[in-house]
């Protein structure tokens, strides 16, 4: 890959597009009052004053401290005030009433939806008195776990009502309580458990016996319900690596992987096989180093590990976001969310791009200015920002977006309790600064989205849809090159990303991620325009010198490899079995191109095969099949071929629905 001249106009829309995903957004004002005050006698002011300050810190001190800009720009600033969705007891209530109304009417699914809104909406415990004494939350909690009872989930039912407890609702001589109890615990299939609640109810009965005969019918029809109705929550874990030992030099990646070339290399630091590599293979398992939801999926997805939400765990402050869980919730509000809480939706009012939240996240899920600076340092080491190469302009733009998003910060006391109101920075503020400011500008090279599958219908694979979800940052996966023929598929679990092999990988050679632009999917011209302007740089992979084309226009038949050893020259497919004995051009030798016709017709029918087990939903036998044909193309063929990268499809296809996938 070689670093090129940009398209101009495309690469500044390109730009902007990381930086403002809305343009109605009062960013785009904000920039724009600012930039009137460097036209005119001071047109030049961003290329012979800005352009020419060598580092991001001083440039953004520049931006308080010049009196060109200084003034419009502390003037906004000093209006950054919290802006987020606060709890409402009295719409909990409403729509906690709601919820019993329909679970009247056995309709479920929306007795749900009403139940979680009124756990989502409701205050802490004691926050608003007038209402449901202060219990509004617990309430909505023991609604919802009644809804989860009727549901058979009994598992969750349990979680409501254990949180119910912690949040107030009285149950020490609570009869009802115990009731629910030993119906969740009956089913989950915990009977000893289950007995021992249904005792405590006895008691706090005054040792009513109808009552409990009732509760133990009720215990054994759910039983039964349940064992009917049975389902499987598959509990999905990281796969093993392929390989042994840990990579020492790429956190969560395989050995058979190694980092090759340097910063001072055209093509940088990249990645190449350290061993052969076959389809298939585990080669990175990697958390994220920070990842944001997407605001449109603040609602339906867990903010912190992205899993779909089911039962919803509020912040105890705002409604902006969900939790899956107690654990997710108290991690994020012990880091990160309690500094964002309560601006964020002032920064998406803003416009900012969700790559301008993944640099917050960065600094926030530090916890303090000292470990964002400690971390800014590798961050920096790690993360390519082109900061020499990009447009006065747009790193203005940045410039200004730091100075936002660290106002933000001052507002929400990241830094401490300040002595003063006024926006301007102290030194340490201005080096927190730097780092966001250098994120702002890596993020564009560097993050990835994190997608989901999304199943529509009773297919798992004729229904599926990729989703994109969120962004995350990725220090292990940022050292992939790119080629427009990938031999890596990228999936995800949570926020963790996967990347398995996609065909055969020889040692020694690069393996290459995809950026988005691949050719079966978009020609030559579109992907080198996309790339030079969003990425920086000219792609010169064997797929764009050799100009293949998309899906609809490959060969059903490809070219053979010669089978002499170490010749490496691919030979024409022989179109008549009369012309299967041919001289090699290169090694000058006769080659029979009998077997290799026949090993290629094995492997399209493996992965005809494999296509098969898709349609019949036998994922991991289709996995294997799909493997063995696209390896044994690989002794025999080169590519472009049509159904080998089908197939190569396909087995990412496979991959994605182990990962994140959920039925709609």
């Amino acid at each position: 890959m070689t670093s090129i001249d940009n398209d101009p106009l495309f690469t500044s829309l390109c730009n902007e597009k990381t930086l403002q995903s809305q343009k109605e957004g009062f960013f785009n004002e904000f920039y724009h009052s600012v930039a009137e005050n460097f036209t005119g006698k001071s047109a030049r002011w961003l290329t012979e004053v800005y352009q020419k300050v060598p580092t991001d810190q001083e440039r953004l001190r520049l931006i308080y401290e010049d009196p060109v800009v200084c003034y419009e720009v502390q003037g906004t600033l000093e209006h950054v005030e919290p802006v987020f969705r606060a709890k409402d007891a009295k719409f909990s209530w409403q729509r906690r009433e709601q919820a019993l109304k329909l679970l009247g009417e056995n309709k479920l699914q929306q007795a749900l939806i009403m139940a979680c809104q009124a756990v989502m909406r409701a205050p802490g415990q004691g926050v608003d008195r007038f209402i449901d004494k202060g219990l509004t939350l617990a309430l909505a909690l023991w609604t919802r776990a009644e809804v989860f009872i009727r549901m058979l989930d009994g598992k969750r039912g349990l979680q409501d009502l254990q949180l119910a407890s912690k949040c107030g609702l009285p149950v020490k001589q609570n009869a009802d309580y115990y009731a629910r109890v030993a119906k969740c615990y009956a089913l989950s299939g915990e009977n000893s458990r289950a007995e021992v609640a249904a005792k405590l109810f006895h008691q706090l009965s005054g040792h009513n016996d109808y009552a409990l005969t009732r509760l133990k019918e009720d215990m054994e029809d759910l039983r039964v319900l349940k064992q009917e109705t049975l389902s499987v929550e598959v509990e999905r874990t990281l796969p093993k690596l392929a390989g042994e030992g840990e990579n020492s030099e790429i956190a969560g990646a395989s050995t058979k992987i190694k980092l090759a070339g340097s910063k001072e290399d055209p093509r940088g630091r990249y990645v190449i096989a350290a061993a052969d590599l076959g389809p298939g293979e585990v080669i990175l398992t990697e958390p994220a180093y920070a990842a944001c939801l997407h605001p449109k999926y603040f609602g339906t997805h867990c903010t912190a590990c992205f899993s779909r939400l089911i039962a919803p765990v509020a912040c105890p402050d705002c409604c902006g976001v969900a939790f899956c869980s107690i654990a997710c919730r108290d991690k994020a509000c012990a880091t990160y969310h309690r500094f964002e809480c309560r601006y964020l939706d002032l920064m998406i009012g803003s416009g900012m791009s969700i790559l301008c939240h993944v640099a917050l996240r960065m600094v926030t899920q530090a916890g303090t200015p000292q470990k964002v600076i400690q971390e800014g340092h590798m961050l920096r080491d790690t993360f390519c920002a082109h900061t020499e190469h990009r447009d006065p302009e747009d790193h203005f733009k940045r410039t200004l977006m730091t100075a936002f998003l660290l106002r933000c910060l001052q507002k929400a006391e990241f830094f401490g309790r300040r002595t003063t109101e006024a926006p301007e920075p102290t030194e340490l503020e201005l080096q927190v600064g730097a780092v966001l400011l250098s994120a702002l500008q890596s993020l564009q090279f560097n993050a990835h989205e994190v997608y989901e599958t999304r199943i529509t219908g009773e297919h798992r694979f004729d229904t599926a849809k990729v989703q994109y979800i969120g962004v995350g940052i990725y220090r292990g996966a940022s050292m992939f090159n790119h080629e427009c023929y990938p031999g890596v598929t990228r999936s995800f679990l949570g926020t963790s990303m996967i990347l398995h092999t996609s065909r055969p990988i020889p040692a020694g050679a690069v393996v290459p991620e995809n950026y988005g632009p691949h050719f079966l999917r978009q020609p030559k011209p579109v992907r080198q325009r996309n790339l030079r302007s969003r990425y920086w740089f000219k792609c010169d992979c064997r797929a764009c010198n050799e100009d293949w084309p998309k899906m609809d226009k490959l060969p059903d038949k490809p070219r053979l490899r010669c089978t002499t050893a170490d010749c490496g020259n691919a030979l024409s497919y022989p179109s008549k079995p009369s012309q299967r004995n041919v001289k090699c051009n290169k090694c000058k030798k006769q080659i029979n191109l009998e077997a290799s016709v026949k090993m290629l017709e094995a492997s399209d029918q493996l992965c005809t095969t494999g296509a098969e087990m898709m349609a019949d939903e036998c994922v991991d036998e289709a996995i294997e099949l799909l493997k063995k044909g696209i390896t044994l193309f690989g002794q025999v063929a080169v590519p472009p071929h049509k159904p080998t990268l089908v197939a190569e499809e396909s087995l990412r296809s496979c991959f994605a629905d182990k990962g994140n996938a959920n039925r709609y």
